[in-house]
């Protein structure tokens, strides 16, 4: 049995604050694994420091994508196996910017964005039921390590606006690519669907702020966000 250590679940859904821990479960979902979810917050149990990581035949293993490889290259059963090598190579353009480039601007969202600091402060206290004077006394220092992360991709040296036009590009390309369609691919679910499902629904819930979330409805990706949604974790 695989036990599955990620960041806690938002208080009213059914999915972890996290985009890479939502990654690695619900691929779990669509491969059929068994596991047990350990939600924490002891990230210094975690091989690098970070969520999410999975504990097996008493061996600790980190970092989602990682994690995934080994698992296919174990079993011999891939997710992709139905896509073409041109495909796969679109497909890992997608998750790139989904994961190099979004991730970071929902990250801003959340954290340095003075106009969803105090929502998304909001939703970390409910998140992870840490008494708010305990939260007051963190969520600077909290704040000041993303700042750092921000600053080291470069991100931080750009005003607001540039920062969100750049969400708004990679988001405009993933609705065009898609067209309306279920699923990037053949009709079926992939490994990019996952993760560009798990970047996007943090924007579509609202926790990283209005301007992501009105970017994803002005491009009309709430039905995809939603099928993926309803069908793994309602």
């Amino acid at each position: 049995m695989i036990h599955l250590y990620q960041l806690p679940k938002f208080k009213d859904k059914e999915y972890s604050m996290s985009p890479f821990c939502l990654k690695l479960e619900l691929y779990f979902k669509a491969m059929g694994i068994d596991y047990v979810n350990q939600f924490s917050l002891e990230l210094s149990k975690s091989p690098t420091g970070k969520m999410p990581y999975i504990e097996t035949q008493g061996k600790k293993y980190a970092d989602s994508g990682l994690i995934i490889d080994m698992l296919e290259s174990e079993s011999g059963n891939y997710l992709d196996s139905h896509l073409s090598k041109e495909q796969k190579a679109q497909a890992w353009a997608f998750i790139r910017m989904c994961e190099d480039n979004i991730y970071w601007v929902g990250a801003y969202g959340r954290w340095i964005d003075s106009d969803n600091v105090p929502n998304w402060k909001s939703i970390l206290q409910e998140t992870v039921g840490m008494p708010k004077i305990m939260l007051n006394l963190l969520f600077p220092a909290m704040k000041r390590g993303v700042a750092k992360q921000l600053k080291g991709q470069g991100l931080l040296l750009l005003s607001k606006k540039e920062i969100y036009q750049k969400a708004t590009k990679d988001i405009e390309s993933i609705a065009n690519f898609l067209n309306g369609r279920k699923y990037f691919f053949n009709g079926k679910l992939s490994l990019v669907d996952i993760v560009v499902f798990s970047m996007l629904v943090m924007s579509a819930n609202g926790s990283c702020g209005k301007r992501l979330l009105n970017i994803v409805k002005e491009n009309n990706l709430e039905n995809f966000i939603e099928n993926i949604n309803t069908k793994y974790f309602a």
